[in-house]
């Protein structure tokens, strides 16, 4: 019985003040109460005693996005942003979690971001976790730091995270934006062939880094990928540097730029521009619904 209820039943010697009738009553249901709760589950159904609340869930199918490219500065933080924002504006909620604990950029833009980090230390290991735990609800948006792709990989491959999703209508996408150096196409890469065949790859070649893909396209390593896996390429648009320092100084989405007083009319223009691009880029995709 809660709080702030006012059944005298636990008060001492109670049952004085009900009559022998009511005594019998109440046994007698007490004891078909019991029964029922004993009682095995039928057809072999578990009964819901026995489960958690995340099983007892009945759930759309949702995603755990993860914006990796391992290497720092090769634009994760800035897809990362670009995707919430296309997310918003298709009116597709998501839970927002920053993994990098040496910059949460994502933490000073965004409201309600959840932290997550991984680890080696095994004590620790459950940190990540609550990625998976958010998925149950909605789709997720993970920004990772750079150089943890042997601690997700672990993450994912040791706990079997792909198959359990399986059973739950969880799915995993990997963002992989890349540089365009030849470093950043081979720890793509590898990705594949470690993780290809239990999460959704997509190549996304940053040309606010590199406006020339041609020889990536002709690697005889990157050929060889294509032809053994399947994944999606996207071409995440370049940003005019000015703007984006700007935004970044203020602190403020890409949305708010289109109104902050600060930007020109010119640069507003820009930041439209960028993100027109960058949505339909997304939406091409066919990964985020």
């Amino acid at each position: 019985m809660g709080k702030g209820t006012n059944d005298d039943s636990n008060l001492p010697h109670a049952e004085l003040t009900k009559s022998s009738s009511e005594k019998e009553q109440l046994e007698t249901t007490s004891q078909k109460n019991d029964f029922q709760e004993d009682k095995p589950s039928i057809n072999g159904l578990i009964s819901t005693n026995t489960v958690s609340n995340q099983e007892k869930l009945v759930k759309t199918p949702t995603t755990i996005h993860i914006v990796d490219g391992e290497k720092g500065g090769a634009g994760k933080s800035f897809v990362s942003r670009a995707l919430i924002e296309y997310c918003a504006s298709i009116k597709h909620k998501v839970a927002i979690v920053d993994a990098d604990k040496s910059n949460q950029d994502i933490s000073q833009i965004y409201n309600n971001v959840h932290s997550a980090f991984f680890s080696d230390d095994d004590k620790k290991a459950n940190q990540a976790d609550h990625i998976f735990d958010l998925a149950f609800e909605k789709s997720v948006i993970v920004n990772l730091p750079a150089q943890v792709y042997s601690k997700v990989t672990d993450w994912i491959k040791t706990n079997d995270l792909d198959e359990i999703g399986k059973e739950y209508q969880i799915t995993f996408v990997k963002w992989f934006v890349c540089t365009g150096g030849v470093d950043s196409v081979n720890f793509f890469i590898k990705s594949l062939d470690d993780l290809g065949d239990r999460v959704t790859h997509v190549f996304v070649k940053n040309f606010g880094l590199c406006d020339e893909w041609d020889y990536v396209d002709q690697m005889k390593d990157f050929i060889k990928a294509k032809e053994n896996h399947v994944f999606v390429e996207m071409t995440f648009p370049k940003f005019p540097f000015w703007e984006r320092n700007m935004i970044d100084r203020l602190g403020i989405t890409f949305e708010n730029a289109l109104s902050h007083p600060e930007l020109q009319v010119i640069s507003k223009q820009r930041v439209k521009n960028f993100l027109k691009d960058a949505h339909a880029a997304f939406a091409q995709t066919g990964l985020v619904k």
